[in-house]
């Protein structure tokens, strides 16, 4: 059983939240599979968004809760699901950029399936931005996210280069414990590759985390832990911690109490051990009494094993060999012997026989092995006895045997050539066949531009004849119109000629009423022009209404044809991706 030497730390709850199970009687909006999915994933920032006071963000957290998926059994989002809380981040909300930000930094946490995801949809420069803010509760949660987003091997080299290191260094330097945790846990993830340890050690980094040590917090202490632990994984680190101070206060959390202190810190110091310069120091710390200790009281597996390696890895060195035995250093390795894990308890007994100690199993194990060689011995004269009368045989055997065997080879070359010509002759056919497949894929495609440009081409006819006519119908109805009006008007001056006439002939019969007449003609001139204004008013309104009416109509077809269009074109990009 090998353990690995580096260790990877993330963050996975927000402190004081509240159980995403009360959150299915107020989402309504939600289906209960997703609710269910974000409860697995540990997203409990969500209920906060879900239930926030601000409606734009609640429908934009329903949005990234739809877009929640899960894949066998794991939880995932879609692609471009994150992009609501990316939204969110717009907005100057206080609780909705922290419930955002929250949900991210534990969804990287969860699965480091989403992480190039969380980079696509919110983007890097985003997250330096926040991690940037002057409001220091963005800070730690931009912190924790990039934390959890060093997990990925794939991102460190962004966030070593593009900013994120630098941010990380400068928060740690803050006096504020969780942006300490934050930034520590990444350089923790960040030092699991070798090749970013000068980076993160180099400027005062080292010393930065070393002074984590004493810093009181036992999460900070125990990141800080695993993050020498992962830094002295790497040889050519291990008399640098010590040189700058980080020997003894390792050496010290080995009396610690904390399996969550003690682990890192026996992992480390077997580090610290494999360094040969580094003995006196050890030696002076009173390390191999601690080790001793732990030897004979631990029951932990892994604690066991990095006890069992310092202890060898001291041993190794014959200058000090001595004082190991003086400072009782074989009493912590005999219990270890004896451990269920065989590989434990190989590196003990390796450990007591450098040290001159031979175990009971390692005697009852050197008896077993002579008694093996004498019975080997023997077997070996037996053999050659039996060798020597059967050499006669096997001389004839051989003869046959060697005549069938070059028989044999000749006749595996054939089926090996045989083979090799059909072998290839079939990859022959499968390199034509898949050359036209892809020939065929090719037509296919260009089939299918081909006819989704013909039909964008008849699409556009369709509305242009489609306008065309709804000009043409326009302008006939206004002809027929302006016809109808001057019939009208013809009509109207035709029946006042002929009352005019009838008037005048009236006047020359009947002079004594001529002046009555006339003033009864003017009244009716006067109420007709009244009524012509009022007509023409009450055309100018209805022709104003159809007017606002076709313009309306040919606004919501329009909107209709970009909507269709849209849809379709988010089909095709469906369909390629």
């Amino acid at each position: 059983m090998r353990r690995a030497g580096t260790m990877k730390l993330k963050t996975l709850r927000r402190p004081g939240v509240q159980d995403l199970s009360k959150m299915f009687d107020k989402a309504g909006e939600v289906s209960e599979n997703h609710l269910m999915w974000a409860e697995e994933a540990g997203l409990e920032p969500l209920l906060d968004l879900l239930n926030h006071e601000h409606p734009k963000i609640r429908a934009l957290a329903e949005e990234f809760a739809a877009n929640l998926d899960k894949v066998d059994t794991d939880v995932t989002v879609i692609n471009g699901g994150l992009k609501p809380l990316g939204e969110m981040l717009k907005y100057k909300n206080m609780s909705g950029q922290l419930g955002s930000l929250w949900t991210l930094a534990i969804f990287a946490g969860y699965s480091e399936e989403v992480h190039h995801k969380i980079i696509a949809d919110i983007s890097w420069g985003t997250i330096v931005r926040r991690a940037k803010s002057e409001f220091i509760e963005i800070q730690r949660v931009a912190c924790t996210l990039i934390a959890n987003l060093s997990l990925s091997r794939d991102l460190q080299d962004t966030i070593i280069r593009e900013e994120g290191l630098a941010v990380l260094k400068h928060h740690a330097r803050q006096d504020d414990i969780q942006l300490k945790r934050a930034a520590c846990n990444a350089f923790a993830n960040l030092c699991t590759n070798h090749d970013h340890i000068p980076a993160i050690i180099d400027d005062g980094g080292l010393e930065l985390i070393i002074s984590f040590l004493s810093s009181g917090d036992d999460e900070l202490i125990a990141t800080a832990l695993h993050c020498l632990a992962n830094i002295l994984d790497n040889p050519n680190t291990r008399t640098a911690v010590a040189q700058r101070g980080g020997l003894v206060p390792i050496v010290n959390f080995l009396d610690s109490s904390s399996s969550t202190l003690l682990k890192p810190a026996v992992t480390a110091v077997a580090y610290l051990a494999m360094e040969t310069a580094n003995h006196p120091a050890l030696l002076q710390a009173d390390t191999v009494e601690k080790l001793v200790n732990l030897g004979r009281k631990s029951k932990n597996e892994e604690i066991q094993y990095w006890v069992a390696t310092a202890l060898d890895a001291l041993a190794s060195n014959a200058s000090i060999r001595p004082e190991l035995k003086q400072r009782q250093a074989p009493e912590g390795l005999k219990p270890l012997t004896k451990a269920r894990d065989p590989e434990i308890a190989a590196i003990a007994t390796a450990a007591l026989a450098k040290l001159g100690i031979k175990t009971r199993s390692e005697l009852e194990r050197e008896a077993r092995e002579r008694a093996e060689r004498e019975a080997a011995e023997r077997a070996a004269r037996e053999a050659a006895e039996r060798a020597e009368r059967e050499a006669l045989e096997r001389a004839a055997r051989e003869a046959a045997e060697r005549a069938a065997r070059e028989e044999a080879e000749r006749r595996a070359r054939e089926d090996a050539e045989r083979r090799a010509r059909e072998e290839a002759e079939r990859r022959a056919r499968e390199e034509a066949e898949r050359r036209a497949r892809e020939e065929a894929e090719r037509r296919a495609r260009e089939e299918a531009e081909r006819r989704a440009r013909e039909e964008a081409e008849r699409r556009a006819r369709e509305e242009a004849e489609r306008r065309a006519r709804e000009e043409a119908e326009r302008r006939a109805r206004e002809q027929a119109e302006r016809l109808a009006r001057e019939r009208e008007q013809a009509e109207r001056e035709r029946q006042e000629r002929e009352a005019l006439e009838a008037s005048r002939r009236a006047a020359e019969s009947e002079l004594s009423e001529a002046e009555q007449r006339k003033r009864a003609l003017q009244e009716r001139q006067r109420q007709r022009a009244l009524e012509q204004d009022r007509q023409k008013a009450e055309r100018e309104r209805l022709e104003e209404e159809r007017r606002q009416h076709l313009y309306q109509r040919n606004l919501e077809q329009e909107r209709i044809m970009l909507e269709r269009e849209a849809r379709e074109r988010e089909e095709r990009n469906r369909r390629n991706a």
